[in-house]
């Protein structure tokens, strides 16, 4: 399952997620002095996370960095602290007043964020704007607070068409709406083939019926397979004890 992350006293995130802290901690490419945040800035890596991104990021002659970076399988790398006036050289003039996180793309930027990506995302743009007071939306102006992108910021930001051409950067009203459900204390649930509906409930103590309200809510509408499910048990064609398919993907209550 997938929570609230949380920001340490030595600006470290920790929480329910898989992440390394950069070593050394923070990576040298970078300076100090930021304060008020507007929000978060989506990259993407043009390449993949490990070594390539870490690598680059860690190169004195590089003079790049981020303060997250994610992995296709959802696994986050933290290059700087948060809260601690770390600054990192993202975005040049939006670099003092922007988070950033770097997403991999296999050196495809057509690729689309995985669901791993998503959520870890969604994981950090929650905490992010917690701490910093910024909102759960999408901007695409930098005198607007929220999620942005790095083309957004045009000359100022160094000209680039990051994170796109591809899909990436409308994924982001999918972050902002996993960002909304972890504050409000739902998780994503993927089900591993062992259990039915009715144990799912059992487990967490609630109601069948409130993890589909909670999951139609959340999607707008059930993803095929929680659909097909769904409609078999109703239709009397698969038992309500029988188990939901491997990769299914509900909205559970917070454990």
């Amino acid at each position: 399952m997938t929570g609230k992350l949380e920001i340490g006293p030595d600006g470290r995130v920790t929480g329910p997620v898989a992440i390394t802290y950069n070593s050394p901690f923070p990576t040298s490419n970078g300076s100090w002095g930021s304060g008020a945040m507007m929000g978060v800035v989506m990259h993407t890596m043009v390449g993949n996370l490990q070594p390539t991104t870490v690598n680059l990021f860690n190169s004195p002659s590089a003079a790049v960095s981020a303060h997250f970076g994610i992995a296709q399988d959802g696994s986050v790398w933290q290059f700087g602290p948060i809260g601690k006036g770390w600054i990192a050289w993202a975005e040049m003039a939006g670099n003092e007043t922007w988070y950033s996180i770097e997403h991999a793309d296999d050196g495809n930027t057509e690729n689309p964020l995985t669901d791993a990506q998503l959520t870890a995302s969604a994981q950090l743009v929650e905490v992010l704007s917690r701490f910093a007071g910024f909102p759960l939306q999408v901007t695409d102006a930098v005198d607007i607070k929220g999620y942005g992108t790095h083309v957004m910021g045009g000359g100022a930001w160094g000209g680039h068409t990051c994170p796109g051409p591809g899909p990436r950067a409308g994924q982001r009203y999918e972050i902002i709406s996993r960002a909304e459900a972890i504050r409000a204390g739902q998780v994503a649930w993927t089900s591993d083939g062992s259990l039915s509906l009715n144990d799912l409930a059992a487990q967490l103590k609630t109601e069948a019926s409130s993890i589909l309200q909670m999951t139609a809510i959340h999607d707008g509408a059930f993803a095929s397979d929680a659909a097909a499910y769904i409609n078999g048990v109703f239709a009397g064609t698969t038992s309500p004890g029988a188990a939901m398919p491997a990769g299914l993907v509900l909205w559970v209550p917070e454990s």
